[in-house]
């Protein structure tokens, strides 16, 4: 590892399918974590995988399915909690933070190995690190 990897940002990325494709290494239960750093080339981006190994890839593309879910049970806990402790005003406001929206996105990552070959990653990936990784796409 030279010093410029070592101070590079990485984009830490939650697998849901495709993992395998990231090591060379015989791992008996799949790849569900590693980071993403962007290369030395345009287009360039290095995966790690934790205990495993590092590859290089070109980054062909990203598509990202942004999504989100409401908690209705919650809200309502959140609602009966602030009504308790503060009366009505403080049942809104429980309500409005414990409902609040959770981030559920997911993205596709199109890379390129070195021997010439398209694989795919679905990822679970918010907005933020959607903005990231497609700043690499050379």
């Amino acid at each position: 590892m030279s010093w410029k990897e070592l101070f590079r940002s990485r984009v830490p990325i939650q697998i849901l399918s495709g993992g395998q494709v990231l090591t060379d290494k015989q791992i008996p239960v799949p790849i569900t974590s590693a980071s993403i750093l962007k290369g030395d080339k345009p287009g360039e981006v290095i995966t790690e995988v934790p205990f495993a190994d590092k590859k290089r890839w070109h980054l062909v593309n990203i598509e990202w399915e942004e999504s989100s879910t409401r908690s209705a049970s919650k809200a309502a806990a959140g609602a009966i909690a602030g009504t308790v402790v503060a009366g009505p005003l403080g049942g809104i406001a429980g309500a409005a933070v414990g409902g609040k929206k959770k981030d559920i996105s997911k993205a596709y990552i199109y890379l390129l190995g070195e021997d010439g070959i398209e694989h795919a990653l679905h990822i679970r990936c918010d907005q933020k690190q959607y903005t990231q990784i497609a700043s690499y796409i050379g």
